[in-house]
């Protein structure tokens, strides 16, 4: 009788040559899906990552009661924070700045008018190749805020894409693209606050200038859009 149990157990081989059929083909159909999600990954990273950055820099400026503003570095660029004797790199990503036009020195000798707070660094803390999408390099409007930013900053910050988030916490976007196009099924024209690119895909991002709320599309193929 035990000797009946034992040669039942296991397996035969046409059921092992079954579950490894079933096991390949598994894989044909996973491998695709888990190398496309892969890939896109640093891309949704970078739009994750941008609405916590931009979410902090709207809660610095409320706290302090101080404009700050948010300068896109489009090229790694060496920087050195005003009241600092150190340089940092900056880009491909973005950088806070609190701004202060009457700095008390004698309360606060390190305060300056321009004072570096943070950045972002898509390939440093984000990883992969990340960077400015090639039409929204150049077509973002890099001109001066007036009104909103001293001349000072302006100058110093001229030729490149700003947001400047006032002590009430509104955004002044320039040339602010509504969100619906992120929501389009048509083709994307790269007419969004943000475009990110990893060189094959696309992320649409767009940002509520009255909330700072942060909406980025899904991860995009390159024949999904339009990029000359």
């Amino acid at each position: 009788m035990n000797r009946m149990r034992k040669s039942k157990l296991g397996f035969t081989l046409m059921e092992l040559l079954v579950v490894i059929a079933i096991i390949a083909m598994l894989v044909t159909v996973m491998v695709p899906v888990m190398l496309k999600f892969m890939k896109g990954r640093g891309l949704s990273m970078a739009g994750n990552n941008i609405g916590g950055f931009i979410a902090f820099a709207r809660g610095e400026a409320m706290n302090t009661r101080q404009t700050h503003v948010i300068v896109a570095y489009i090229e790694p660029e060496q920087i050195t924070p005003d009241g600092s004797e150190f340089s940092i790199y900056a880009g491909p990503g973005m950088v806070i700045y609190r701004i202060n036009p009457n700095p008390n020195k004698q309360q606060n000798p390190d305060e300056e008018i321009i004072n570096y707070v943070r950045q972002i660094d898509f390939a440093g803390q984000i990883g992969g190749a990340v960077e400015f999408a090639q039409s929204w390099k150049q077509n973002a409007p890099t001109g001066p805020i007036e009104n909103y930013l001293p001349e000072q900053v302006n100058s110093k910050f001229a030729g490149k894409y700003k947001i400047v988030i006032l002590p009430d916490g509104r955004l002044i976007i320039p040339q602010d693209h509504p969100g619906y196009i992120l929501d389009s099924g048509e083709t994307r024209n790269l007419k969004a606050d943000l475009v990110l690119t990893d060189s094959e895909r696309y992320v649409y991002i767009d940002i509520n200038s009255a909330t700072g709320a942060v909406k980025r599309s899904n991860v995009l193929e390159s024949d999904e859009v339009t990029e000359p």
